[in-house]
């Protein structure tokens, strides 16, 4: 629970963007931040592939370390 003035504009320091809100759908990387990381088994298309996270925690981009194409 957040007071109603602590919106993610206001206090972006108690917010982290959610990268896989469904994780029946593949979306495209986007580079996270140390506070919503990929797990393992996340999905995600990059440079016209699709990339499986093979590593909890991974904060790598596709095809450099972390990730596993299928």
């Amino acid at each position: 629970t957040s007071q109603a003035d602590w919106t993610p504009d206001v206090a972006p320091s108690l917010f982290a963007k959610v990268l896989i809100s469904d994780p029946t759908v593949i979306v495209a990387w986007e580079q996270p931040d140390s506070t919503n990381p990929y797990m393992t088994g996340d999905k995600v298309s990059h440079n016209g592939k699709t990339w499986v996270s093979i590593v909890d925690n991974n904060v790598w981009e596709p095809g450099v370390y972390g990730w596993e194409e299928v």
